[in-house]
């Protein structure tokens, strides 16, 4: 699924020369993202400026100089997507890294779409120090990833745990065998990206942070992003599973009070209104169309985008698309019911977006502050589902965190997101009393307008 894909959360282009260097996981995510962006038309090249483990599923090559490897490549990809090059084989099946300037020339040729480097080692530790000759990047990197596993902190800072562990403490600030801190992995991470910009002086940075599906909770993922909004200029930090089917889990980025999860806004309004009998979100409430008064209020408040749903035959579109941090997006398959919405937004969301409000157009009445007062609880807790409550009644919007997005994407018919509370832990769908009776306030009938 594209949109729980890796590469759409790095917002990976047509071509790349993408960097992998530090630990936790990282020849997993690059065999991971390889696969993601091979294809028929997309030819992707594996390979290292240092050594690594043979992979035994995609082909190697081996060559000593620009000349023999391009003609090996040649011919290795008129017969596979994916191909892994080195220098010479080593033993115990490792793979002797190429020159980095060897990498720059090969992506400049148009057969490879994608090359993907592995650029140092970290000797099967989550986190490491860094000598004076790492990481090994190619100076026209376009993309570089510095990768830690979360299981490094609360270990003590020795050879078991830490590869290199004095010249780690020295670059995190840490004392001798101590624990590693919070404080200390995003200092790891921030060394990682001053090392990366200099040596790739024009490559975006997208640090990572691997093994979360070892956590018990997001209290430590949210520690650790706030203390590395702190230390980092890379524009997101992203947590991840490597191992798990839909790998990633989390992505914080920089705000004013440290890091924060970007939170889009999809407002449903492709509905066919067969109850009202008429299109209800062009009738006017209180001066203004349904939809106008639901789309005003969604931004007027902190979330970072809106996009509206709509049926293609929506004459309403120029002025909508008009608006500041609004899209308009179709759903031609709207009389498949409310699921086929719910997609079409989740396809539209930025690739940073974190979770989700879902808002029914024929809701006009839910004002900027309920979706402030979800907004400051969800980013505090990473709730799984976040919904107003009146008087005990579930109301709307309802924010959908994006580890729930692909039970979203399962749902079939008229059938709503309610639908995947009962395959959610109980402890992670939380609703919040409200006193304003707007999040249950909607209009279906001619009745409902008369009483309201």
């Amino acid at each position: 699924m594209e949109l729980l894909s890796i590469s759409r959360a790095l917002q990976v282009h047509d071509r790349e020369l993408i960097c992998f260097y530090g630990g936790g996981g990282k020849t997993s995510l690059l065999f991971r993202l390889a696969r993601e962006l091979s294809s028929p038309g997309s030819k992707v090249l594996l390979t290292t400026t240092t050594r690594m483990s043979a992979p035994q599923s995609i082909p190697c090559v081996f060559a000593s100089g620009s000349a023999e490897a391009a003609r090996k490549l040649q011919e290795s990809f008129q017969h596979y997507d994916m191909v892994m090059l080195g220098h010479h084989r080593l033993s115990g099946n490792k793979i002797s890294g190429i020159d980095p300037y060897l990498v720059e020339e090969l992506y400049h040729q148009e057969e490879i779409s994608y090359i993907l480097v592995e650029a140092d080692g970290a000797a099967h530790k989550p986190i490491k120090g860094y000598a004076s000759y790492e990481p090994v990047l190619p100076p026209g990197a376009t993309l570089n990833m510095p990768l830690l596993g979360v299981d490094a902190v609360g270990k003590r800072i020795n050879t078991e745990n830490v590869h290199r562990p004095a010249l780690f403490a020295r670059q995190a600030g840490a004392e001798g065998e101590s624990i590693i801190t919070v404080k200390h992995f995003a200092r790891s991470l921030s060394w990682m990206e001053k090392v990366g910009r200099i040596l790739s002086p024009s490559a975006r940075f997208i640090p990572a942070v691997n093994k979360v599906d070892l956590l018990q909770n997001t209290e430590l993922v949210r520690d650790i992003a706030a203390s590395w909004a702190k230390m980092s200029s890379a524009d997101r930090l992203c947590f991840l599973a490597a191992v798990e089917e839909v790998p990633l889990k989390f992505i914080f980025i920089p705000g004013s009070k440290g890091a924060r999860p970007f939170v889009s806004c999809v407002i449903l309004a492709a509905g066919l209104s067969s109850r009202m009998g008429m299109n209800k979100l062009a009738l006017s409430v209180r001066g203004k169309t349904m939809l106008e008064h639901t789309v005003d209020n969604a931004l007027k408040s902190y979330v970072d985008e809106v996009i509206v749903v709509a049926r293609p035959d929506n004459c309403d579109r120029p002025e909508l698309e008009a608006r500041p941090r609004l899209k308009v997006v179709d759903n031609p398959f709207y009389r498949q019911g409310i699921s086929s919405s719910l997609k079409a937004g989740l396809q539209a969301v930025s690739s940073l977006s974190q979770g989700v409000f879902f808002t029914p157009g024929d809701q006009p009445f839910i004002y900027p502050e309920n979706y402030n007062l979800l907004l400051e609880h969800y980013r505090e807790s990473q709730k799984l589902v976040t919904f107003p409550q009146y008087r005990g009644k579930r109301g709307n919007p309802a924010l959908f965190d994006r580890r729930t997005w692909p039970l979203l994407l399962e749902l079939g018919g008229d059938i709503g997101g309610r639908a995947i509370f009962s395959r959610l832990p109980e402890g992670e769908i939380c609703g919040l009393e409200t006193s304003q009776k707007g999040v249950i306030m909607d209009f279906d009938t001619p009745e409902d307008l008369e009483k309201r």
